[in-house]
């Protein structure tokens, strides 16, 4: 009596055992019924720039990045990986995981690369935008002691003087390239372009004499201010507050200006959740004063843009440099 007793119990148990489970397949395949997610973030971003430290983009993002890390509640750090105007890091930005734990920039630079020569991504397809936060100024400089006083005079003595300029830029396919290469086509100029991992080697370049003129953004400003190095025009749309004296080369009759852009990507794929919870603590961050102070000291004027219109700029924005250099017949391969 007892074993049979016993049997019937272990019976029972494993009927009920097999309910059990029964049920909780059942539930989990219900609508809305889910195991629950791990929060995020629950471990360190890191954070791609394609510039060395020190320069504009460094200088600029790292207090933007460091406020937006203490409304995410964890740890968000600055990874250099400087090479080919970003193209580099943002090929690398392109393999990483779709889980949020890595982040980057997508500069104007590595937009114009994928239609200057050949890089292994499409900044309009293989990432998720999250934010623009900024845009660059660009700027011709020259050292003070140079016989160049206007950007007329520099022009006319390349152009006397084929071969004889060097101008250093912070790489390959960047907007400030593409400017140069654009005035040498229209001037009929030769000179030769010194590519650099960023603008703060590009400017030592110049103060060591080691060319003759840099096409970069802000990061001669200081030297400028010291009088050490000369501006002879700026690139934008307008002159820059800062250098009311510079001439843009629309002023100058060229119909030239760089385009610009300074975004944050992810990976092809971020989840909608993931997205959201970036985008709001990096906007929230864009309010910080060490972030606004930094902006304003390396001439780096603020732009917003969300995810959804990001992701239209970047379409815009390749079919327009695009067709730019097509036209012009600066595609390298």
């Amino acid at each position: 009596m007892k074993i049979a007793m016993r049997q019937w119990l272990t019976r029972g148990m494993g009927m009920v055992g097999g309910v059990c489970c029964f049920l909780l397949v059942f539930m989990l395949a219900l609508p809305g019924v889910a195991p629950a997610q791990e929060k995020y973030p629950a471990k360190p971003i890191n954070f791609i720039i394609g510039y060395p430290a020190g320069g504009t983009t460094d200088i600029c993002a790292r207090p933007l990045v460091s406020a937006a890390a203490k409304i995410l509640g964890q740890p968000v750090v600055v990874v250099n990986k400087p090479g080919g105007g970003s193209a580099v890091a943002v090929a690398l930005l392109k393999t990483e995981k779709s889980d949020g734990y890595t982040i980057g920039i997508l500069p104007s630079g590595a937009v114009l690369s994928q239609h200057m020569r050949k890089v292994p991504y499409d900044s309009a397809k293989d990432f998720t935008p999250i934010m623009q936060y900024a845009v660059y100024l660009y700027g011709m400089v020259v050292q003070t002691d140079s016989p160049w006083k206007t950007f007329k005079e520099f022009i006319d003595y390349a152009k006397a003087n084929p071969g004889k300029i060097r101008y250093a830029t912070a790489g390959p396919g960047t907007p400030q390239h593409l400017v140069m290469e654009r005035l040498a086509i229209q001037e009929k100029i030769k000179w030769t372009h010194v590519p650099f991992e960023g603008g703060g080697p590009a400017v030592s370049a110049l103060l060591g004499g080691h060319v003759e003129v840099i096409s970069q953004t802000t990061e001669w400003k200081k030297h400028v201010e010291s009088g050490r190095l000369r501006l002879l025009a700026v690139y934008g749309e307008k002159r820059m507050p800062d250098f009311p004296n510079a001439p843009t080369l629309l002023e100058l009759g060229y119909n030239i200006t760089a385009p610009s852009l300074i975004s944050i990507i992810g990976p092809k794929g971020l989840s909608p959740q993931v997205v959201d919870t970036l985008h709001g603590a990096f906007k929230k961050a864009m309010d910080d004063p060490d972030f606004i102070k930094a902006g304003n000291q390396m001439d780096q004027p603020f732009l917003y843009r969300g995810p959804k219109d990001l992701e239209k700029h970047l379409v815009q924005m390749n079919d327009e440099v695009g067709t730019l250099i097509r036209n012009l017949g600066l595609r390298k391969e």
